[in-house]
């Protein structure tokens, strides 16, 4: 078994706070999505986890036992870089080995590990390369394998895929997550990037200005966003502000049915995937025209700009179908929008 768990968390550095109060778990071979701006929490919370950034108060436990005051060599975690970190003239296997070594462990044994563990992690016959001359996603791989080989049950991923281009990156997404879940390590990884989040992760943590905003299902914290800045942080989005009353969200002219009972001065989140665009009038709730004045093309997607009379924009971003065949032609054509009561998000305006 190997859990993490934090309690009330707090990291000061220089008199700037890091990390405000955080406590969460991290279960058994879990492998937890770390979400948030650059230098907002989640690549904190990895160098904490690994001892090399103390705490200010709180404690970290891994499978029950305090680590806080724990040396990072005795903690058994594997630290995967955006960078590799391999010995670029060294072997695969002598990367793996390189820890074992220093500590004069038994190499004969760490060798038939290390072997076993290049062949888990879909490097077989490449032992004898030159770390250098592998590909990106490659020597990524070899990063997990050098951690397990290294004995660590906790893996953790600080922006791993950020150096890699964009084709290898989208499989390592995938790859690396089967590797993880067939080694069984309880694995933490930090992101900006919503979609890298939702790939890999059973459960994100979204993190805004060093406070942990939810943590939940890749499902539920996309379909269920409990703040503004969760909402708007996983994906692009319109947003307004509007007055709520009796079901109703008034922006500009236009009242939206948003299906609950709220009454005051509201942030209404619309995200762009969410805004349905049709010639023909739809049927049901929050129906309206606007005029397209904007399209453009962004690979598989199309995102349209629509003025609504003289109230508001709205953004549509939609799956360049067949229905968008010649989009180009629609610009300063009227057009139907259409925004189910679900896909509307209310949050209250501080006072």
């Amino acid at each position: 078994m190997t859990s993490i768990e934090l309690e009330n968390v707090i990291i000061e550095v220089n008199g700037n706070r890091l990390l405000n109060d955080i406590s969460f778990k991290v279960e058994n071979s879990e492998y937890i999505g770390l979400l948030g701006p650059s230098g907002e929490g989640p690549s904190v919370i990895l160098k904490a986890i690994a001892g090399l950034l103390p705490l200010s108060s709180g404690r970290i436990l891994i499978d029950g036992n305090d680590v806080t005051h724990t040396p990072p060599e005795d903690r058994h975690v594997g630290f995967v870089f955006e960078q590799f970190n391999l010995f670029p003239h060294m072997t695969v296997l002598n990367n793996l080995l390189f820890g074992p070594r220093m500590r004069r462990e038994d190499i004969e044994l760490k060798t038939r590990v290390a072997k076993e563990i290049i062949s888990m992690v879909r490097l077989d016959g490449r032992e004898e390369a030159i770390s250098s001359e592998l590909s990106g996603g490659m020597q990524q791989r070899v990063g997990v394998a050098r951690a397990v080989t290294a004995g660590a049950k906790i893996l953790l991923l600080d922006q791993p895929y950020r150096a890699l281009d964009a084709k290898i990156r989208t499989e390592m997404r995938f790859e690396i997550r089967e590797i993880v879940k067939e080694l069984k390590l309880t694995a933490m990884h930090a992101t900006h990037e919503t979609e890298e989040a939702m790939i890999t992760a059973d459960r994100i943590a979204v993190f805004n200005k060093g406070n942990l905003e939810q943590i939940d299902t890749p499902e539920n914290i996309f379909s269920k966003p409990n703040s503004l800045f969760v909402a708007t942080f996983l994906a692009e989005s319109n947003v307004y502000e509007s007055f709520v009353e009796s079901g109703l969200a008034r922006i500009g002219k236009l009242n939206l049915n948003i299906g609950t009972n709220l009454k005051g001065k509201f942030w209404l989140v619309i995200r762009q995937q969410a805004v349905r665009l049709s010639i023909e009038k739809p049927t049901g709730n929050n129906v309206f025209k606007g005029k397209i004045t904007t399209i453009r093309l962004l690979g598989e997607f199309i995102r349209f700009v629509i003025n609504v009379g003289n109230h508001f924009k709205i953004i549509s971003k939609e799956l360049l179908a067949i229905r968008w065949k010649n989009p180009y032609q629609l610009i300063g054509k009227s057009i139907y929008v259409k925004i189910a009561d679900s896909d509307i998000f209310a949050y209250p305006q501080e006072p």
